[in-house]
This record gives C-alpha cells, sequence and structure tokens, in this order.
C-alpha cells in the first residue's frame, strides 16, 4: 500500500496544524520564517535561569570568565597555578578593596583584613559547611572531613577542652616520644658526618609518632599499621581533595571512583577502622561489664563528647591526626629551613632553650619561657603562613558589610592575609627577623599579642575569631619540643647550591616535599 504523501493535518505554508470541530487552523511558523517569537523564548528563558541561579557578589573580578567562555575550567586553572601571582597583584594595588576570584572551591569573596575583626564572631558565616564543601564530605573516602564538620561540634570540642586541659600533664611524656622518634628516624644520630635526608618526609614520621602519644597514648603511638595510616592519609585526602575539586560538583560523586588518590583515600579510611574499631569494641565491653577502668586520651575523650550521639569514632582520630600533622609538619620544616639560612639565630635560640630546661625541666611553664624561640617560630609563620588567606568561611545567610560589600548567601569568603607582608606593619618585610615578635613582646602593651598562639588581622596564621585554629596551643608546644630535639641534638645546613622553594597551589602554601637537608649529631649541653 503506498504512503500517503501528506497528513490530512499538515499546513502547506510549512507549519504544524490543529484541526478540530468548530476550532480555527493554528499555524506555528518555522525559525526561518519568524525568528522573533524564537528569540523572546530563548531571552525569557536566559532570565529565569538567571533569576533562578545562586547570587553573586557584585565585586571585581581577578580571574574573570573572557567572552563566549561557558565553564570556569580555564579561570580555574590560571588561579590554581598563579595564585601567587594574581593575588600579589591585588595585593601591592588595591589590598583595601574586596574582590572576587574563581578558585578551585568555586568563586570566592576575599576581603581585606580590616575586615577580620568584623566578621570574627557572626555566627552567619560558618566554617563547618567550608569543609563539608571544599573537602567533598559526602562523597567516600572524605569521612574524616564530614566528622570535622559536623554541626554537633565534636572535634573542636575534644581539641578545644580535652586537649588543651591535658596539656599541663604532656610536656614530658611529648619530649619522650621525640626522642624515641628522633633516634629511630635520625638513625646515623650518633654520626659526626654530615647526612643527607629528605627533611618533610622524615618530619612527617616524627610528628605523627609524637601526635599519636598524646591522640592514642602509649598503646597505639608507636603502632606501625596507625602511624603509615595517618601519614598516607595526610597527603592522599589533601591530593584527591585538589583533584577533585576539577571536575564540576555534579561529576565527582561518579569520578571519584576512578580517580587513584580516591581510591588510596578510601583506602586509608578502611585501615583506620581496622585499627580503632577492635580497640573501641574492647573498651566498651569493658565499661559495659562493669570493670573499673579509665582511660585518658583522645579516644576516651571522644566517647564522652559525643555523650550517646552519633558520630564515627575511627575517621574522628583520623581527621584529628591530620589536622595535627598538616601543619605541624610545614611549620616546622619552615623554620628548621629559616634558621639554616639565618645561622647567627641558631646558637641564641639553643642557649635559651638550655637555660630554660635547666631552671624549670619539661613543664608547660618552661615552653612559655622559649620567648625566643617562640618568635622564631611565629616569624617563619608569618613569612610563610599555610595560606594566602584564612578565616575561610561559607555565609548561611545574606550579609552587607559596614562597607556596604554584600555576601550572598551560600557564598564562600576569605580574608587577605596580606597585612603579614605588610612595610607600614612589619619593617622590612620580606626579611626573616628571628627575634622580630621577641622585640615586640618587650615593649609595652605587646607581651600578649606578640605570642605565637596570639591572632590578630596582622597575623592570621592561626586563623583569628571563634574558628581560630583550636589546636594552636597544642601545635605550638609540640613543635617547641620537636625544635628543642632537632637544634640540640644536630647541627644542620642546606646542600650546597639548595635553596628551599615555596610551593604555592591555589590559595595553599607549602614546602617543597622533596627538598634535602643535612645533619650531625653534635655534644649536647643538656640531656632531653
Amino acid at each position: 500500500m503506498s504512503q500517503p504523501t501528506s497528513s490530512p493535518n499538515a499546513d502547506p505554508n510549512g507549519g504544524l496544524g490543529f484541526v478540530g470541530s468548530g476550532l480555527k487552523q493554528l499555524s506555528i511558523p518555522s525559525p526561518t520564517e519568524n525568528p522573533i517569537p524564537y528569540f523572546f523564548t530563548t531571552f525569557l528563558f536566559v532570565v529565569v535561569l538567571y533569576a533562578l541561579s545562586p547570587k553573586t557578589s557584585s565585586v571585581r573580578c581577578l580571574n574573570p570568565r573572557k567572552p563566549f567562555e561557558f565553564s570556569n575550567l580555564r579561570a580555574k586553572k590560571l588561579f590554581m597555578f598563579h595564585s601567587r601571582e594574581i593575588m600579589g597583584k591585588w595585593f601591592k594595588t588595591a589590598p583595601e578593596e574586596p574582590v572576587r576570584v574563581i578558585a578551585d572551591v568555586g568563586e570566592v569573596l576575599l576581603l581585606p583584613a580590616k575586615f577580620a575583626n568584623e566578621i570574627k564572631s557572626d555566627d552567619r558565616l560558618t566554617f563547618s559547611k567550608f569543609v563539608y564543601s571544599a573537602f567533598h564530605a559526602h562523597i567516600p573516602g572524605f569521612e574524616g572531613f564530614k566528622e570535622g564538620g559536623r554541626d554537633s561540634h565534636i572535634v573542636q570540642a575534644v581539641i578545644m577542652k580535652d586537649l588543651t586541659k591535658y596539656l599541663n600533664k604532656v610536656t614530658e611524656p611529648l619530649s619522650n616520644e621525640t626522642s624515641l622518634a628522633v633516634e629511630e628516624i635520625f638513625a646515623a644520630s650518633g654520626s659526626k658526618e654530615w647526612q643527607p635526608v629528605t627533611i618533610r618526609e622524615a618530619l612527617l614520621r616524627l610528628v605523627a609518632q609524637v601526635s599519636s602519644r598524646v591522640f592514642l597514648g602509649e598503646e597505639l603511638c608507636r603502632n606501625d599499621d596507625w602511624l603509615a595510616v595517618t601519614r598516607d592519609y595526610t597527603v592522599h585526602a589533601f591530593r584527591a581533595a585538589e583533584e577533585l575539586r576539577l571536575f564540576p560538583y555534579y561529576l565527582r560523586s561518579v569520578v571519584h571512583w576512578f580517580l587513584p588518590s580516591c581510591q588510596k583515600a578510601r583506602a586509608d579510611v578502611k585501615k583506620a577502622r581496622k585499627v580503632i574499631d577492635p580497640l573501641l569494641e574492647q573498651r566498651r565491653a569493658l565499661k559495659a561489664r562493669g570493670d573499673k577502668v579509665e582511660f585518658d586520651d583522645a579516644i576516651e575523650w571522644f566517647e564522652r563528647e559525643a555523650q550517646g550521639k552519633e558520630y564515627d569514632a575511627a575517621v574522628s582520630q583520623l581527621i584529628l591526626a591530620v589536622a595535627a600533622i598538616h601543619t605541624t609538619t610545614d611549620l616546622v620544616t619552615q623554620v628548621l629551613g629559616d634558621l639554616v639560612r639565618n645561622p647567627d639565630m641558631i646558637q641564641p635560640v639553643r642557649d635559651e632553650i638550655v637555660t630554660t630546661l635547666r631552671e624549670g625541666g619539661w613543664k608547660k611553664t618552661t615552653l612559655y619561657n622559649m620567648k625566643l624561640l617562640d618568635s622564631v617560630i611565629k616569624e617563619s609563620q608569618r613569612i610563610k603562613p599555610v595560606g594566602l588567606i584564612s578565616m575561610r568561611r561559607i555565609a548561611e545567610a545574606p550579609i552587607t558589610l559596614s562597607d556596604g560589600t554584600f555576601i550572598p548567601k551560600s557564598h564562600a569568603i576569605g580574608v587577605s592575609a596580606s597585612r603579614m607582608w605588610d612595610p607600614a606593619v612589619y619593617p622590612e618585610p620580606e626579611t626573616w627577623k628571628g627575634k622580630r615578635f621577641y622585640d615586640l613582646r618587650s615593649s609595652t602593651g605587646n607581651e600578649h599579642v606578640a605570642q605565637l598562639v596570639s591572632t590578630s588581622p596582622e597575623h592570621l596564621g592561626f586563623g583569628h575569631g571563634q574558628h581560630a585554629c583550636p589546636g594552636r596551643f597544642f601545635a605550638a608546644n609540640e613543635v617547641k619540643i620537636i625544635l628543642a630535639h632537632l637544634l640540640i641534638g644536630f647541627d644542620w645546613r642546606l646542600p650546597d647550591g639548595t635553596e628551599p622553594k615555596i610551593r604555592s597551589f591555589a590559595f595553599s602554601l607549602g614546602q617543597d616535599p622533596t627538598l634535602k637537608m643535612e645533619y650531625r649529631a653534635r655534644e649536647k649541653e643538656i640531656e632531653l
């Protein structure tokens, strides 16, 4: 049977006709005949789409999209690999002007340091949602960041209450653990010959063991499986987070299954559960039987702070270790590098360490009295903090700042660290001066603000305000103890032709992980 050449409802003029009883035939013209309705419909669609899209800030963008670019990928990569140049130009030309950047974590509103005090206690700005978003807390392998960002704030409570309170009795155990770790890691510690070492790798091992002595006690702090997983997760999780940010948000839940870095992070979490979960179950069984047992470590602190609320014990320990290991290792590496490039400061620091220890032994007050060492550490942190910005937050409501700057709801913000390199604040800011904060601390009214653990808009090394690093008191003590052992026990130098380099990636600043140093044993003025 032959097919009809035209439909009975076809419009001879090329439109699609609709015929009905008593109805007039309608005809819709093709786009080529009458494009105006199509343009109008497209325009309305774009208007509606824009109205429904998240609102952005209207301030200047440092790395905007180019015309006809339909994604942020180019701008995002530009910032990830050239952030220091992009941010440096802002610091030099308009440091008091709020700006935007398209960063690895999305669009971020950057505020000048003058806003640090204004927003420091604003409850509409949340740190936990920033952690959730930036570290993919909804994806397997990143459970530690989910636990660290819980609204119940169990991790924060453990650090601020239990860990800080524990500092009074942990100084000597930390020193003892450092002695054991140094002896093991620097195997040639008795040699008078110069020995090469990849310093960040060695310090990562050292900090992991020393930190675990406080968090898990002697029972687990030398457990090879646990130490390996905390070191590995510190590297794998941050690398995986960075790689995953290259992909659109809606693809990350699929892509992560295939990325080797994400696979490693998931494997690390499984290993952590194998170590922590059996120990926790054993302790809970003892308590259930009514046995009188007392524990004073982070496993018990989490149990107590949770008060029956749901939490993941293994990943809580993991994120606590990561928080301690990552920044502490970076800071010790930076200080050691600054000292070997300024060797005239090493002996005065050694003299202070010896004097204070002879007078007070390993006590918290002794560490407080190491004021020159405190200054040296704070100056190194000023020269190279862990990031170009601090006070990372996400707005839970629309906010208008005192100068009229608008922060849309759900928008990410950060505060510039530019005052740390401002010559109006710190004379010769590009020059490392180990006594800078020691001298400032000696002047009237500056005793508190010049201390390592103090925060201010002029020094955001530990953040500022209600979300300032809660573990900075522990970190300050741990860094001093580790440096005391390394400086009293060894001489240090850089190999000929070696110059430490700072690596930047998006907002982060870090030490070159391949940097080598040389060390040799020296006669100790005092047994540690």
